[in-house]
């Protein structure tokens, strides 16, 4: 009976712990989330409920669940700058990928097909989420690895990119992605090798 109004809460990665609390010790997830990141000083990178792993993708969802006993939560935390390695690899494959389908991407394009249009948004979404990782290595680290000219040539292509979607001039977008984007790549491999030597 008593098991059932406890939580058994299972820690990995920075440190291992096994206990049980009250089941209302955490008024929901992401309070008992909170403090662990708090002891850990690490990023969350694990979730499983009750033996069920669940996707960090999927947070938003469970964060405002409470407890009612009994349940068994398992929570894996990782250290900030192993976090932003493994991103910071991701990364390098995604470029690589990106620039491997950047002639697909500007037929594409210059046909003005459905897909060439769904391309050119997840390029769009891929490009602010690898500047976000280069922001966060900044704010992690401390260190300002790279140079405002560095975004300011990204933000002039982005921003071109923009209006000749805009404009839905296909020719000169295609032209883009076709010949000046690959110097945003470039830019972005350059940022992502300083970030990961500054890392290690």
């Amino acid at each position: 009976m008593l098991d059932e109004e406890k939580v058994r809460i299972k820690i990995s990665g920075l440190i291992n712990e096994d206990s049980k609390v009250d089941f209302d010790k955490y008024s929901n997830f992401e309070e008992m989330v909170k403090d662990y990141i708090n002891i850990t000083q690490g990023v969350l990178t694990k979730i499983k409920i009750n033996e069920k792993e669940i996707p960090l993708a999927y947070y938003d969802e469970i964060k405002d669940a409470f407890f009612e006993g009994g349940e068994e939560i398992e929570l894996e935390f990782s250290s900030r700058d192993s976090v932003l390695l493994t991103l910071i690899q991701q990364s390098f494959e995604y470029i690589k990928k990106v620039r491997d389908n950047l002639e697909n991407v500007s037929q594409e394009i210059l046909l003005n097909t459905p897909e060439g249009h769904n391309l050119l948004n997840s390029i769009a979404e891929g490009m602010q989420a690898l500047l976000d990782i280069v922001e966060q290595t900044k704010i992690y680290t401390g260190i300002n690895f790279y140079e405002s000219t560095d975004l300011e040539t990204i933000q002039n292509i982005i921003s071109k990119l923009i209006d000749a979607q805009r404009n839905e001039d296909f020719f000169e977008l295609s032209d883009i992605i076709g010949s000046e984007f690959n110097k945003v790549l470039d830019i972005f491999e350059n940022l992502l090798d300083k970030a990961y030597n500054t890392l290690q």
